[in-house]
Order: structure tokens, then C-alpha cells, then sequence
């Protein structure tokens, strides 16, 4: 039988064998056997954040007000890269593959309405950015199109290498875009039926100095973070130069800490509190694990650079919206890799302004890339 009581932020207790006493500290978890023992502190590690880097307010105006037309120069010189083979031969002729991404990555940057949209398209069609204007309803059966998707994700992918000599640190997370469908679960605890929104995960790898997403992956709202981890690395680092990367405790396992070792990157995902040191055949388990313990503050330095990925998060949902306007998983799929495709654009932009980036994309991509975009 035992019996606990508050003191302060000490907890007693009480054992029949003996009377024993004992006090436990509810800062650190010791034990002490005297009341008078107050805990000082220094036991615990306090985590000291770093400064924050300031705004250079001037290369941020400039590359806000010239977003937008340098947006669409960069999806033209993107959209070249694609090649475009037609194989039908009967019924209508389709639209022009090149025209329609140019619609699609124009739409979701405005955040406008297919019908809405007409009137900048008819603009962009006298500027020459697109051959012809199509319907709004045809702009909308292209979100539909099941071989524009791996065609959007290989264009993300290739958005991003214009920065490789910028980044050497990437950090991964996922975060969900919530659709226009509703599910209903029944809650056992409140013994009632609730609805909740159907939502699309996005998984994505970031450089923690630019915040572009170097790899994504998508799945529906109960797919697992960690099984990701290996895909995003992989295609990540097939473009550029992995030194580190971070994860939160989602993606911590022996299996992402050797991934990120055969790519000769260094992996700070902090472990879990039921996971020990045991190395079971993987040295580097053991080694990132004490250095974990023995350096809290080290540690704690590397890991925060994750911070960046919610920031990624929250620049791609705060200007190109959190929700989703089309309504099937496929449609969303691709409105989800537009948005992040016009994010990348973006970081480009700034990156121009900010790091005197001034590289494109048809002096960085290789050849073997340029002909495996192939509609």
C-alpha cells in the first residue's frame, strides 16, 4: 500500500515495510530519503535557443514585389524541360501538355477559381505564355489526369536543384491538407459519432537554409511518417550533398539512422524514452544515442534545425491555402505537388534576392534528368 503527497515540487512516500519515507523530486525523478533536501536544479539540462537570424528587409520587399512576374518566367523555363510525346490518333485533339501545367501552376498560385482564372489566361495568351485559352472546366479534368503526377513530383524535385551548393542540412516532417469530404468515426470514450474532415498527408524533405522541398511523398491520412524516411532521403540525395538531417521522434529508428549513414549523413532524430543504447549490429545507434545524453545541448542545437520544416508548412498553407479545392484523391494529389511546386519557385525567387543565386535550371539539370520528363 502506498500513498503519495505533494510538497512543494517534492512528492512523498509512504511504504508499510519499515515506515520508510522517501521523497521525489518532480523536476529531475530522484529519490531522496530527507525532507530537508531541496532540489537545486542542477541536475536538469535547460536547452539555450539560439538567436534568431534578422530580416534583410530590403531583398525581402524586392523579391515580394517581383514574385510574380519572375514566377512565371521560371515556369516557362521549367515547363521546357518537359518533353511531350502524343500517341493518340483518333478523336479530338488533346491540349497542349505544356499549356495545361502552365494553367494549373498559375491557378494555384492566384488561389482564384477555374472561372475566374479565364481573364489572366487570356492575359498570359497575349503575353505568348500559353498557345490558347482553355475552358475553365478543362483546366479542372488536367487536376484529374493520373500521368501529370509523377510528372509534377519529378518537376518539384527538379525546381530544387538550382540550390544545391546552398544546402548541406535537410529536416523532414509531414503535415496534412484537409479536403472537401467528410468522415465519421465513433467515439467510444464519449460513446458518440463524430465527423471530421478527410485529409491528404504530404511528407516532405526540406534544406533548412532555403526551406525548398528537395523530395515529397503523398499519402492518405494514415500513412506512417517513418516508412518515408527512406524514399525522401534517397531522391534527396541524388541531387545534392546530405551532410545532416533531422527528424522528430515519429522517424526515429535503426533503419533511418543506417540510411542516413550509407549516404554519409549525419542523423539527429532525438529517441523516445522506452529506447536504449543498444547498438544490435548498428554502431552509429549507439554513438548518436550517448552523444544524445552526454551533449543535450549539441544535440539540441543540430536537431532544432527541423524547426524550418514547419516553417515550410506554414509558408506553403499560409500563401497557398490549407484546404484543397478539388474533391477526388487523385485530383488532390496533384493540386497538392502544384502548391509545393509554386512554393520551390518561390524559394528560388528569394534565394535570388537574399544568396545571389543566380543559376538555372538549364545549366544545372542533367540531360539524363530532361529526358525522363516525358509525358
Amino acid at each position: 500500500m502506498k500513498g503519495k503527497i505533494r510538497i512543494d515540487n517534492m512528492t512523498e512516500s509512504r511504504t508499510l515495510a519499515g515506515w520508510r519515507q522517501r521523497w521525489r523530486c518532480k523536476d529531475c525523478g530522484k529519490w531522496f530519503t530527507e525532507k530537508k533536501v531541496q532540489h537545486t536544479g542542477k541536475d536538469t539540462f535547460d536547452y539555450q535557443p539560439q538567436e534568431w537570424a534578422k530580416t534583410n528587409w530590403t531583398h525581402y520587399n524586392q523579391a515580394q514585389i517581383n514574385e510574380k512576374r519572375m514566377l512565371i518566367e521560371l515556369v516557362e523555363e521549367l515547363l521546357d524541360l518537359v518533353t511531350v510525346k502524343l500517341e493518340q490518333k483518333t478523336g479530338r485533339p488533346p491540349q497542349k501538355v505544356r499549356d495545361m501545367l502552365f494553367c494549373m501552376l498559375l491557378k494555384t498560385y492566384t488561389g482564384l477559381s477555374s472561372r475566374r482564372l479565364i481573364s489572366d489566361l487570356k492575359i498570359a495568351k497575349d503575353l505568348g505564355h500559353i498557345s490558347k485559352v482553355p475552358c475553365y472546366s478543362t483546366v479542372m479534368l488536367y487536376f484529374n489526369d493520373k500521368r501529370l503526377q509523377r510528372l509534377l513530383q519529378e518537376l518539384v524535385h527538379v525546381s530544387a536543384i538550382p540550390l544545391k551548393n546552398q544546402e548541406e542540412h535537410f529536416s523532414v516532417d509531414s503535415s496534412g491538407f484537409s479536403t472537401s469530404k467528410f468522415g465519421r468515426w465513433y467515439d467510444h470514450k464519449w460513446d458518440k459519432e463524430t465527423q471530421r474532415r478527410i485529409y491528404q498527408k504530404a511528407h516532405i524533405m526540406i534544406g533548412a537554409l532555403t526551406n525548398v522541398v528537395t523530395s515529397i511523398q503523398i499519402t492518405d491520412q494514415y500513412g506512417a511518417d517513418c516508412p518515408q524516411f527512406v524514399s525522401l532521403v534517397k531522391k534527396t540525395a541524388l541531387n545534392f550533398q546530405v551532410k545532416e538531417v533531422t527528424g522528430d521522434k515519429a522517424y526515429c529508428s535503426r533503419a533511418n539512422y543506417k540510411i542516413s549513414e550509407d549516404i554519409g549523413a549525419k542523423a539527429y532524430i532525438p529517441f523516445k524514452s522506452n529506447m536504449t543504447g543498444r547498438a544490435e549490429g548498428l554502431l552509429v545507434w549507439r554513438k548518436m544515442y550517448d552523444f544524445s545524453k552526454k551533449h543535450p545541448q549539441a544535440f539540441g542545437e543540430k536537431y532544432h534545425k527541423r524547426s524550418n520544416v514547419e516553417t515550410t508548412f506554414h509558408m506553403i498553407k499560409q500563401k497557398f491555402g490549407s484546404g484543397l479545392m478539388t474533391k477526388n484523391h487523385l485530383a488532390n494529389v496533384n493540386e497538392i505537388l502544384c502548391k509545393v511546386l509554386c512554393h520551390n519557385l518561390c524559394c528560388l525567387i528569394s534565394a535570388y534576392y537574399e544568396l545571389n543565386v543566380e543559376t538555372s535550371f538549364c545549366t544545372q539539370v542533367p540531360e539524363k534528368v530532361k529526358t525522363e520528363l516525358v509525358y
